[in-house]
């Protein structure tokens, strides 16, 4: 009984596949907004991005709840980054990093100001140095536990496509972890348009991880079908 109920929760999470397929193509609509309006918006990507972890984090933890108890499904690896994504994406939107920034500036400068008796005016990466480090870890768990799996593991030929997406998506989060952080070094506008670009492929990816989570589906179905065939015969 417990198991069947199981079964009826898993296939009915992962049948929300459309969720992410909408997710993405609202960020692909605020991307050419921000495009079609010669930059308007810009100023508002760390927020967006924030969004996007938030949307993104409560996505995973929909579909981590679909895999448990399937060996072959990293459903706990999945839940966890939810949870971090969805927490990443309150701190951007919530501004609480932003306001540590400011607090930790303050009393640098005043610091360096009794000591020198000269007043310092400094510039902090908090949120920075936060989205790329998130990044970058991010892409180095999903190429690790993606390439490097246990042995006697084999996946069907939907879940390989899933999991060449989460690859894909791990090498996109690494690239571009080291690019906003290498960005504190350059000009802030520079650090707005590679999270805009950032945004542009997670969303495509977005689609493309619901897409690929629609044909997994359809194909148990068959898988299903056929069986029950082959046990009435």
């Amino acid at each position: 009984m417990y198991k069947e109920l199981t079964t009826k929760i898993r296939k009915a999470l992962r049948e929300q596949w459309f969720y992410h397929i909408i997710v993405g193509m609202i960020f692909l609509v605020y991307v050419a907004i921000v495009v079609i309006g010669n930059g308007i918006f810009l100023d508002d990507v760390v927020k967006i991005l924030g969004f996007l972890f938030l949307l993104t984090g409560i996505g995973n933890l929909i579909y981590s709840f679909s895999g448990i108890g399937e060996k072959e499904f990293h459903w706990g690896e999945i839940f966890f980054w939810g949870i971090l994504e969805s927490f990443s994406g309150f701190l951007l939107l919530s501004n609480k990093l932003l306001i540590a920034e400011r607090n930790l500036i303050e009393e640098v400068s005043l610091a360096i100001e009794k000591v020198t008796a000269t007043r310092v005016e400094l510039q902090g990466y908090i949120v920075i140095f936060y989205i790329g480090t998130f990044l970058t870890f991010r892409g180095i768990s999903h190429i690790v536990t993606k390439i490097y799996e246990p042995e006697g593991i084999t996946h069907n030929k939907t879940l390989i496509v899933i999991k060449r997406v989460l690859i894909l998506d791990g090498f996109v989060d690494f690239i571009f972890g080291i690019a906003v952080t290498l960005s504190m070094y350059l000009a802030q506008g520079i650090f707005y348009y590679i999270l805009l670009i950032y945004i542009l492929i997670t969303s495509i990816l977005t689609i493309t991880f619901g897409l690929a989570s629609k044909y997994s589906l359809k194909i148990e179905k068959l898988e299903e079908e056929k069986e029950i065939k082959e046990a009435n015969n």
